[in-house]
């Protein structure tokens, strides 16, 4: 495993500095060690004290670090003073790995976080030995000590940070005149550039997400990647992670660094559970007698599927083969409309409720379902005008109103409609209660 060093402030609310780092390497894959700078006493709302570690603590950290585990990149973040600066240049002159440095001035709440008299001796003795700084237009701005209002001005103080010893330069945010991206400028050591577009978040303020980029971009470089493509991937990252941003407290939004990989790992396990319980479906002598004329569907959604992407099913619906069902296709998200839509609506009565089925309406199926389960029902005839015009509402209509009737309902049907066949649905938490739920149907038929 890659190992990378992260050389920056504590952040009491971890959405930034040390915290935010070691939370980047852990989603990327790379093993994350600290040598500690400061500690700050901050929330999301604002920085209200900072302890300076002595320098002789600072160089011991890393020193324990350089002198036993081999390290794989850099990463310096929050350096506040003079001291500190003079400490981490000597410490690290000698480095054989890429060095990432964050020219970390304000916090995103506006707290000084490198002191005034300490930009000179930021630019003289760290700028000269990174591999890569990473400022926003702002501090871009104070590095250069101009006034950045266009991508020309971008482009310039690109040049000119390079000018100031770094080797490869990346300006994030700019977004002058694209109402509907933000780009990261970047130029490298033989003078090569590239933008790298994203379509607008709208999120004004977020604390961390500099701090992410820069260990993001440490953590790809230590792996071998170059820098531009080093920084291309953690302006992608970043850009996943700012999609979910989370509301922690009273202040700014927190970056959450882990988001991408956390929404992979669900999803993977939301098809895999659903593919298994389908190839039971596909095992269950008699099911066929439960298949209506338009097919049937199981879905499963996120625990925090917010619409029908966010619901799995069986991409072609589960038809008829004999007295057996087969899955037309694969399981895949966005693959049902109907079911999909009917679990969303009985999750906002209750979100541990996150599979469904549809099958037959018959009076034998359903007199069986009175029997075993809570059931309640909608009478689609009596849908209101402006409901029905509304393309997709019906079955929230339904749920809702069958749901008002009966909470607990395990079942849900109704007898259809001019042009629309008469439904039963079956709902659980997940797709093997649904699928014990259908067993028991068989049983009795």
């Amino acid at each position: 495993m890659k190992v990378a060093l992260s050389i920056a402030g504590s952040d009491t609310c971890a959405g930034a500095g040390i915290q935010a780092d070691l939370k980047t390497f852990s989603a990327l894959g790379i093993y994350g060690c600290t040598a500690i700078t400061a500690i700050t006493a901050q929330n999301t709302r604002g920085v209200s004290a900072i302890f300076e570690i002595k320098p002789e603590i600072i160089a011991e950290q890393i020193r324990s670090i350089l002198t036993d585990i081999p390290i794989d990149a850099i990463k310096i973040g929050m350096v506040y003073n003079k001291q500190i600066i003079q400490t981490v240049g000597e410490m690290i002159i000698n480095a054989k790995c890429p060095v990432i440095l964050d020219p970390i001035v304000l916090a995103g709440s506006g707290a000084r976080l490198l002191l005034n008299n300490a930009i000179e001796s930021f630019i003289e003795e760290l700028v000269p030995l990174s591999t890569l700084i990473t400022p926003n237009i702002m501090e871009a701005g104070k590095l250069t000590n101009t006034k950045i209002n266009s991508e020309v001005d971008v482009i310039e103080a690109t040049h000119a940070i390079r000018k100031l010893g770094a080797r490869n330069v990346i300006i994030k945010g700019g977004h002058f005149g694209r109402k509907k991206s933000v780009t990261d400028f970047f130029l490298d050591n033989d003078g090569k550039s590239a933008q790298f577009s994203n379509p607008w978040i709208d999120v004004k303020e977020t604390h961390g997400s500099g701090c992410n980029f820069s260990a993001a971009a440490a953590a790809f470089a230590s792996k071998g990647f170059s820098l531009m493509h080093s920084c291309r991937l953690a302006n992608q990252y970043i850009h996943t992670a700012l999609k979910s941003v989370l509301k922690i407290g009273r202040g700014l939004v927190v970056t959450d660094p882990i988001s991408g990989i956390s929404q992979d790992a669900s999803r993977y396990n939301i098809l895999r559970e659903l593919q298994l319980v389908v190839n039971k479906i596909q095992m269950l002598h008699k099911f066929g007698t439960l298949i209506p004329e338009t097919q049937c569907n199981i879905v499963f959604a996120l625990s925090d599927a917010k619409s029908v992407l966010d619901v799995a099913g069986v991409k072609g619906r589960i038809v008829k083969f004999e007295h057996m069902a087969r899955a037309v296709s694969n399981v895949e998200f966005g693959a049902s409309k109907h079911v999909a839509s009917a679990v969303l609506s009985y999750m906002n009565f209750d979100p541990t409720i996150r599979s469904g089925m549809n099958i037959k309406y018959d009076d034998q199926i359903l007199s069986i379902c009175k029997s075993i389960f809570q059931i309640s029902e909608y009478d689609r005839t009596t849908e209101p005008a402006n409901i029905k015009k509304k393309e997709g509402k019906t079955i929230n209509w339904g749920i809702m109103n069958a749901l008002l009737k009966n909470r607990n309902a395990q079942v849900v049907y109704h007898k259809g409609d001019v042009g629309k066949e008469a439904m039963i649905i079956l709902f659980g938490r997940d797709p093997n209660e649904v699928f014990e739920k259908i067993k028991r149907i068989v049983g009795y038929l």
